[in-house]
């Protein structure tokens, strides 16, 4: 009995010890695993329709041509229509811009390959990685249905020049939509061959045309 009560009273005094810190004692941490969730995989992304030549010419068609070039509302329709402006300071902006003041937007899902330049003197679509034919063609179709529909429409340059090293055709209608003053130039610049490239849709004021009489003099 007596050598019980030893034991427990060293017991007792070595918990006391430990209790205050123990001068010289070094105790051992125990390491505790992290609790590691497990990994969930983002869900897919929805897979997108391919963008076609007729998309990014409607495009064009809402935010340049419907909004007669005006910047104010060529921004204000893409940014509600999924368009998010491009940073300021990336150097490919200014290009795009011409040096002018304004914004560019990437197009929503395009990959970057679609961009609408918006300034005071004019309104642009940059289209990168496309063939230049289906383009024109779906600009030239989008024109007619607005003809179709009371706006007037005609040819004034239709021409092919060579731009870095490339062909490219120009086409640009003088364009007046209904119930409008403004006389409007709806161009196109877009190669020749049938190879991925950079193609550019614009729209700008121009000035009134002069009309002539079948005498040959002015028509005011």
């Amino acid at each position: 009995m007596g050598r019980r009560l030893r034991v427990d009273a060293g017991a007792v005094a070595l918990a006391a010890w430990l209790a205050h810190g123990g001068a010289t004692a070094q105790v051992t941490p125990v390491f505790t695993a992290p609790m590691v969730q497990p990994t969930v995989a983002p869900p897919p992304e929805p897979v997108r329709e391919p963008l076609t030549p007729q998309q990014m010419v409607l495009w064009f068609e809402s935010a340049c041509v419907t909004t007669q070039g005006q910047a104010s509302a060529a921004i204000d329709w893409a940014l509600s229509n999924g368009f998010e402006p491009v940073d300021p300071m990336r150097g490919s902006a200014d290009g795009l811009l011409d040096g002018q003041p304004g914004t560019v937007l990437s197009a929503p899902g395009a990959g970057g390959r679609v961009m609408l330049a918006a300034a005071e003197a004019g309104c642009s679509l940059w289209i990168e990685g496309e063939e230049g034919p289906p383009v024109r063609q779906a600009l030239a179709a989008a024109v007619g249905t607005l003809t179709a529909k009371g706006a007037k429409a005609r040819v004034e340059v239709d021409r092919n020049l060579e731009r870095a090293g490339a062909w490219r055709g120009q086409v640009q209608w003088r364009y007046r939509a209904v119930g409008a003053s403004q006389d409007l130039g709806v161009a196109a610049v877009t190669t020749l061959a049938n190879g991925p490239g950079t193609q550019v849709l614009r729209v700008s004021p121009l000035a009134r045309a002069v009309e002539y009489a079948p005498d040959g003099l002015k028509l005011r």
